[in-house]
């Protein structure tokens, strides 16, 4: 709970040769070609490599909106959750990730006034809920397109990786990447890297494809096509905090 985050050990990208998956509203590219199933739902799409990788794509339609839900609840309610956590905070779900990151359990203090540890046990409890299946490592990602964050490292055991990332409309893409065998590692820092910068939503045109299979905007097309990343590391592409 006291690790909050920080740059990434290496920012390096790698090219990739690996399939090119389109969950849900968003394409991105992988390292691997060994496609083995997949298993499609409404929330969330698995992939599974015969290497032993398994890739967890939570559907970006249906993450949790804080802040449009906060916004919904009309000006005094969104004015007490601002004294509580700070304008910043709740300008945008990304910032109120970030407040969640930056909090340690150093912050609450017995002689700090109530509201102060109020925030920091609340924003504690929900890093928690977070972080708990990694536990090793936060770090901070970005691309041309996406700002966030990875937790846990490629180079430490149990060798599973989680992606929070944001694009510039705020919306909030969760990616597991982890394998059968915890002891032994599956992704290098540059491929996850070059992931990151690959991911790019899909255009109109091709979610109206997709949607033309069955279910609108809920398909997975994988098309083995190897192309470089799309962008590089580009921190200050983003005001990451």
């Amino acid at each position: 709970m006291a690790a909050v985050p920080v740059p990434l050990p290496d920012k390096k990208v790698t090219a990739l040769n690996g399939l090119i998956l389109r969950p849900f509203d968003y394409s991105l590219q992988v390292p691997w070609t060994d496609k083995d199933f997949e298993r499609d739902g409404n929330l969330v799409t698995s992939v599974h490599f015969k290497s032993g990788v398994g890739l967890i794509i939570f559907n970006p339609l249906t993450a949790p909106d804080f802040i449009k839900e906060m916004r919904k609840k009309g000006t005094a309610e969104a004015r007490k959750l601002k004294r509580l956590f700070g304008d910043r905070a709740v300008s945008s779900n990304y910032d109120l990730w970030a407040a969640e990151m930056a909090a340690t359990p150093e912050q609450i203090k017995w002689w700090a006034a109530p509201g102060s540890n109020i925030k920091d046990s609340i924003l504690l409890n929900l890093k928690w809920i977070e972080i708990s299946p990694y536990l090793t490592a936060i770090y901070l990602q970005s691309s041309d397109e996406m700002h966030g964050f990875q937790f846990g490292s490629p180079a430490i055991a149990p060798f599973k990786v989680g992606l929070e990332l944001f694009d510039r409309n705020d919306r909030r893409y969760e990616i597991i990447i982890a394998g059968k065998d915890p002891t032994h590692p599956i992704i290098s820092q540059e491929e996850i890297n070059a992931m990151v910068a690959s991911l790019r939503p899909i255009p109109h045109s091709l979610v109206f494809w997709v949607g033309l299979q069955g279910r609108p905007g809920l398909s997975l097309r994988i098309t083995p096509q190897p192309t470089a990343p799309a962008a590089c590391q580009n921190p200050q592409a983003w005001n990451t905090r």
